[in-house]
């Protein structure tokens, strides 16, 4: 009886490692698939924005602002105010993002109210970015009097960014060894010492993984910008001054919006040039970050 259900099992096997062998070959070329296809969107999509907008590109379309209502010139004052509204998020947003990060990870516990707390930041980071966009309009332009300015404008891009960069950094702090944070504890460092000298520079590459995820779309949204803080376009010479913050700003992702939807009014060599120079921005502002996050990754010892 023993002989015959080995015997059972061994055809048994037989049977189905044929089956096993073309479910792995059939999720193979799907999965090669999918990437083929995305290769090859990505590829188009680039390759349209380089044919029609690489021929605008010039020194004077990047340095001179527009003349004649948008329909000759260049795009320098929305260069300029995509660079101001970029940089503000890149220093608002890290600081609430990591602080919130650092929370999640070492002081929410593993409890049903811990766990909404991380659906809700979830969420968050899922959100569009026009609720984010009616937020600011409604608290910072309204509620707080700021108006449409350029400061309204970095404060709602800080708190579109946060969720991504809390995830994130929650993400690299469990990623540290647990038993760095103990020889931390046994050499008599405070919780907070543990996580400014240890888990801090250990999560440093994950953190920054955010960071580039959060300067990428907010180089590239457009609604949140048009409500609170949007020109769409403009040729005054612009000096930073306390003034100049309470003012709204040009930038590329509502000149872009705006351009499309008017129709006609503007050259198309003009909106395929403004198309190319935002995606080069977003392109070097990832770069930067993840050339910034690679050095880092290869100084770790694990």
């Amino acid at each position: 009886m023993a002989e015959l259900t080995a015997s059972q099992l061994e055809r048994l096997a037989q049977r189905r490692t044929p089956t096993r062998k073309s479910r792995g070959l059939l999720l193979g070329i799907l999965a090669y698939g999918a990437i083929g296809l995305a290769v090859a969107v990505a590829s188009g999509v680039i390759g349209i924005v380089v044919a029609k907008g690489l021929p605008a590109i010039d020194w004077a379309f990047l340095s001179e602002p527009p003349v004649d209502g948008m329909s000759a010139g260049g795009i320098w004052p929305m260069i300029r105010g995509s660079i101001l509204l970029l940089l503000g998020t890149l220093v608002l947003a890290p600081v609430l993002g990591i602080a919130s990060g650092i929370w999640l990870a070492e002081y929410v516990k593993e409890n049903r109210i811990g766990q909404a707390v991380r659906v809700l930041v979830m969420t968050l980071a899922g959100t569009p970015s026009i609720v984010f966009g009616l937020f600011g309009l409604a608290i910072f332009v309204l509620k707080m009097g700021i108006g449409f300015s350029l400061i309204a404008g970095w404060l709602t891009l800080a708190i579109m960014s946060v969720p991504v960069v809390a995830l994130t950094t929650e993400q690299a702090i469990r990623s540290v060894p647990h038993s760095f944070a103990e020889a931390g504890v046994g050499l008599g460092l405070s919780r907070w010492q543990v996580i400014r000298k240890i888990l801090l520079p250990g999560a440093l590459p994950g953190i920054l993984t955010g960071l580039v995820l959060a300067a990428g779309r907010a180089a590239g949204e457009a609604p949140p910008i048009l409500l609170t803080a949007g020109l769409y376009y403009s040729t005054e010479k612009l000096t930073l001054s306390w003034e100049t913050l309470k003012r709204p700003v040009a930038n590329l992702p509502y000149h872009l919006a705006e351009g499309y939807r008017q129709g006609g009014v503007i050259p198309e060599k003009i909106i395929w040039g403004t198309c190319f120079v935002l995606m080069a921005l977003v392109l070097l502002v990832n770069l930067v970050a993840i050339t910034v996050r690679s050095r880092t990754r290869g100084k770790r010892q694990w």
